[in-house]
């Protein structure tokens, strides 16, 4: 598929929409007329599958959701129907020696020329641990690195034996992952945007999503594990 013919029903006006999938949303009735004539049909306009697959009547064709099941439309098991159809076609291209896998190359950071600012506040993307709101605003808009976040204070006990536990972790993946210690008496508003209520706590982030909360000291490994698996 590269795209779909459109027509304006008042002025009958083509135009063409580039397109590599189509979904059709059929409402409460099977508005079907699109595949009348080319995909096999039953009396009320519901496209016929054979039965428990999305396999239709024409091959490399398959049917899902409300299209092809009049009796349970707008059901939960609609999107269960999408994963079969989804499922056939893969199978089907395979088969058929058409299935192109395109993988998507590592992303890297963009090594980019420091600003003024960044010299100001000693910022420097490519280096793995930070301190300060900063780093961790730079870091949070630019880098494709999982974030590590650690909140401290100055008064925290348990913030002094995390530490050292979290750099050590973190050391072992260098290049995978970004420290930003914020000390919340020093930041107090990024605290409150994070909703921290107490240290040590520490958040991971990645592609500007917030990824777990980990609150207290934890053991070594329960990091390491969430890093590796989230790298």
């Amino acid at each position: 598929m590269s795209g779909i013919l459109i027509r304006k029903a008042d002025t009958q006006e083509e135009s063409v929409l580039e397109a590599k999938g189509l979904f059709y949303g059929i409402g409460h009735s099977p508005n079907s007329q699109l595949l009348e004539g080319q995909v096999q049909l039953d009396s009320s306009g519901y496209i016929l599958v054979k039965e428990g697959t999305a396999n239709t009547s024409v091959e490399g064709v398959f049917a899902a959701g409300d299209v092809q099941d009049h009796e349970w439309r707008q059901a939960i098991t609609a999107a269960g129907s999408g994963c079969v159809a989804a499922l056939s076609v893969e199978r089907y291209l395979t088969s058929k020696n058409l299935l192109l896998e395109f993988h998507q190359p590592p992303t890297e950071e963009v090594k980019k020329e420091l600003s003024e600012k960044d010299v100001q506040e000693g910022f420097d993307i490519t280096l793995t641990k930070h301190k300060g709101q900063y780093a961790l605003r730079k870091l949070y808009h630019e880098s494709p690195r999982l974030m590590c976040v650690l909140y401290t204070s100055p008064t925290c006990g348990p913030c002094r034996t995390l530490k050292p536990i979290l750099s050590k972790v973190i050391d072992e993946f260098d290049k995978d992952v970004h420290l930003v210690e914020i000390d919340i008496t020093e930041d107090p508003e990024i605290a409150e945007a994070a909703e921290i209520m107490g240290t040590p706590c520490v958040q991971f982030f990645k592609n500007k999503e917030m990824l777990r909360t980990v609150s207290g000291v934890k053991m070594k490994r329960e990091y390491r594990e969430f890093i590796e698996a989230n790298k």
